[in-house]
């Protein structure tokens, strides 16, 4: 069935129909994880003990290898303005059906890369370690120049048309509704129940059957079966994203390329995925440098997608795993910023809340809409608990950002239970004091140290400021 999904013809074929009977049975509750264990092991060859990083194992991967051919296939070329009406009207409807054989693609990637053989087939098949420069000396070029030669690069290519504003629609219906729910309100809707586990929510994105993802609880089970991911002492585990297919169909969908924020969050389950985007790549000529997570964060502010905000948030979540990253993901990438805006609302703050407080979440005052979806605001305090269980000197710095500011109002009016207590949590570790200190002294410290860092940026300007002589006199 892949086989004849990776064909393009689709009226000889039907390559869509299989697209969608794959993502069908991919999904479903009794046979999906059957199916994606023989999707992913498609054509397997014994290469010694499986490993998760090295690779080994049964290895197949021909149906990832299939279906990175769809994403990454190019659109038809638009109509030339000679041409005349049905070769137009031809144009959009080849277009319409490459949008859908990409979107049933990705969604069958983020269905496989949800276990974790998928996630590792991927990483090791797309993100080989030649396939990222690490050194421009000649001696190192010559050395891997024959493994260049195999190296594929697909997932890199793969996030670069997801990060393509080009590949969206923006003038369909779809799109436009999408924007009106996301910033058409100021207020919390309650109509998002995360209490259950695995529970089904409709994702938008498609006009005329929209899919529907099926996420996993990011709490701890109390059965005995193996966790699909890292965990940590409290609990928390890396958060994995399955998309279903719902009767309708995916024809109008706006955005083909929504899903692979769900691939993403997936290959975040393994330690080389979250390598992948957060090693630092060269970004220009004067030596800065950035990584591909930093690419991601205007998501969250700026689509207006609920799948693609919902991949990203759980792409931060899943990075904030890395313990040993904290002090960069805070100073350098600052991510906190990132996690508290889609927390920040229309609320009027004190003179007094505002002092240390970043002013982009205040400026916009009543125009500033508070993320609507439940999921997302789950996984964004859910990173932000992972960094402050990360060590004392992270919670120093987020308590010098004013962070218990945002967290207390976004509790106020928070009306999802899985959320409030998450946020009940960070409440704690923020308000509490630490190990050797008085009592009340987390409030005090934190205010002092950011008078004191105004004080020392007073300093440092008026140092460097030239004295300008007006009057001639002196």
């Amino acid at each position: 069935m892949c086989r004849i999904a990776s064909m393009s013809s689709q009226g000889e074929c039907g390559s869509n129909d299989a697209l969608r009977a794959l993502l069908i049975m991919c999904s479903d509750d009794v046979v999906g994880d059957q199916c994606v264990m023989d999707f992913v092991g498609g054509g397997e060859v014994d290469d010694g003990d499986y490993d998760e990083v090295g690779g080994g194992g049964k290895r197949g991967g021909r149906g990832i290898a299939r279906m990175l051919e769809i994403a990454l296939s190019n659109p038809p070329a638009p109509a030339a303005p000679a041409d005349s009406r049905s070769s137009s009207s031809t144009t959009s409807s080849e277009r319409a059906e490459w949008t859908e054989r990409v979107d049933c693609a990705c969604a069958l990637l983020a269905n496989a890369t949800r276990t974790e053989r998928g996630a590792a087939e991927f990483v090791g098949l797309s993100l080989p370690d030649e396939a990222v420069p690490t050194s421009s000396s000649p001696s190192s070029v010559a050395a891997t120049t024959t493994t260049k030669e195999d190296a594929r690069p697909t997932a890199t290519l793969l996030l670069s048309r997801f990060l393509n504003p080009a590949y969206v629609d923006v003038e369909s219906e779809g799109y436009a509704s999408a924007t009106r729910a996301w910033g058409g309100t100021n207020a919390l809707s309650g109509d998002d129940d995360d209490d259950d586990d695995d529970e089904d929510d409709y994702v938008g994105g498609c006009g005329g059957g929209g899919r529907r993802v099926r996420r996993s609880s990011s709490d701890a089970r109390d059965d005995d079966r193996e966790p699909p991911a890292t965990t940590t002492a409290r609990g928390s585990r890396t958060s994995v994203a399955k998309v279903a297919n719902s009767s309708g169909g995916a024809t109008g969908c706006y955005d083909p390329y929504q899903h692979v924020a769900a691939v993403v969050m997936n290959i975040c389950q393994l330690e080389r995925g979250r390598d992948f985007l957060m090693r630092l790549i060269p970004d220009g000529a004067n030596g800065a440098t950035t990584s591909r997570l930093q690419s991601l964060l205007p998501q969250l502010a700026t689509s207006p997608n609920p799948v693609r905000r919902r991949g990203v948030a759980g792409t931060i979540k899943n990075c904030c795993f890395s313990q040993d990253s904290a002090w960069w993901l805070l100073n350098v990438v600052r991510i906190d910023k990132a996690l508290l805006l889609p927390l920040a609302g229309p609320e009027e703050l004190s003179v007094d809340e505002k002092v240390g407080l970043d002013p982009d979440y205040w400026l916009l005052g009543p125009l500033k809409a508070r993320e609507p979806d439940a999921e997302v605001r789950l996984y964004v305090v859910e990173a932000l608990l992972l960094l402050l269980a990360s060590g004392r000197r992270a919670r120093d710095t987020l308590r010098e950002r004013r962070t218990y500011v945002i967290v207390k109002l976004a509790d106020m009016v928070e009306e999802d239970e899985g959320v409030t207590e998450r946020l009940l949590e960070c409440v704690q570790y923020l308000r509490r004091d630490e190990d050797g200190t008085e009592e009340g002294s987390s409030d005090r410290r934190a205010y002092e140290a950011y008078t004191r860092g105004m004080l020392e940026t007073d300093v440092a300007k008026n140092r460097n400021k030239s004295v300008v002589d007006y009057d001639n006199v002196d």
